[in-house]
């Protein structure tokens, strides 16, 4: 399913329910006056008030931490050690 979700989400076979919610994600991402009076309908028939709240606060967040983590950048380059992994015939001591 995860494969579907792209542009063109909204003709592809996902469920109802599933393309509700990701035009719910549209909207709290992109334009907030972007759902139609018939997408606010089916929105308070398909999900309880606690469940819209959830999803529009979990997409919230992650858009949120996503520009931050733009915003911030990359961390700075920790240090590695490799340990060489022992082979099979390797004896200890």
């Amino acid at each position: 399913m995860v494969a579907k979700i792209e542009d063109g989400y909204h003709t592809s076979d996902l469920p109802d329910r599933l393309k509700l919610a990701l035009r719910v994600a549209d909207a709290v991402i992109s334009d907030p006056t972007g759902l139609s009076a018939a997408d606010q309908v089916a929105l308070r028939k398909e999900f309880t008030p606690a469940e819209l709240a959830e999803l529009a606060l979990a997409v919230a967040m992650a858009a949120g931490f996503s520009k931050a983590a733009i915003a911030w950048g990359p961390p700075p380059a920790i240090p590695v050690t490799e340990v060489p992994t022992p082979s099979s015939g390797a004896t200890v001591g």
